[in-house]
């Protein structure tokens, strides 16, 4: 089975695709057109964000048995429309939970102590102390949206501080000992800071509107996503 990578990996995918017998070619620099001419020859597609994968495209690739997107998401990818040409859809929806959870949690303390404005200014020469006097977490509500391996792995990082984690979910059922699950209602009223952990879907496309922002009842809450 011919597969053809699109974006760079790790050479360890390549290294143990070899191995199981999958012959690999790799395109980094070619346009989608130009990959379209030469997709019907390839078996699978190792893909990141380079380009969306769409009924066209797919339409194409008649030999097409998966593809494999190195990261969580399938947002790029036409998903009922390559499951209906029987196309095999392979993500890694675990693999980089720490890594975003970590990066959350640094952006959330950056924004409470004015981290990046304070930078900006010091480096022209600027001392505002006074104005940039950040806020401690502690104390406040934190209000999670959508609680798959992202929303977990960051509540579990939120548990060295003195804090509520609060979260809503299309799905029932999630609670666990780091976060309580409660309805958007709910989440809107007593959150201070608001965290996305969502795919891109047709449900969560524009979720974020002035609309959904002004039901938020806290007058001077953290809004982080």
């Amino acid at each position: 089975m011919k597969i053809i990578h699109l974006d760079t990996n790790h050479s360890s995918l390549l290294h143990q695709l070899s191995a199981a017998g999958f012959e690999n070619h790799q395109d980094y620099t070619s346009s989608k057109a130009e990959i379209e001419k030469k997709i019907h020859n390839y078996d699978g597609i190792i893909i990141r964000s380079r380009f969306s994968i769409d009924q066209s495209f797919l339409d194409k690739a008649i030999n097409l048995k998966f593809i494999g997107r190195v990261g969580a998401g399938l947002e790029n990818i036409d998903c009922n429309y390559a499951i209906s040409k029987g196309i095999e859809l392979i993500s890694a929806p675990e693999g980089n939970r720490n890594a975003v959870s970590e990066h959350a949690l640094g952006m959330l303390l950056s924004l409470f102590n004015n981290l990046n404005k304070a930078d900006k200014e010091v480096r022209k020469g600027l001392w505002l102390r006074e104005e940039n006097r950040g806020e401690e977490v502690d104390g406040k509500t934190i209000g999670l949206i959508g609680y798959g391996n992202m929303g977990k792995a960051f509540a579990k990082k939120l548990r060295g501080f003195d804090v509520d984690v609060i979260f809503y979910d299309i799905k029932e059922g999630l609670e666990n000992e780091n976060a309580k699950q409660v309805t958007l209602e709910y989440l809107q009223q007593h959150a201070n800071v608001l965290s996305l952990h969502t795919p891109l879907t047709e449900l969560t496309t524009k979720m974020i509107n002035e609309a959904f922002i002004n039901k938020f009842s806290k007058p001077y809450a953290y809004r982080y996503s």
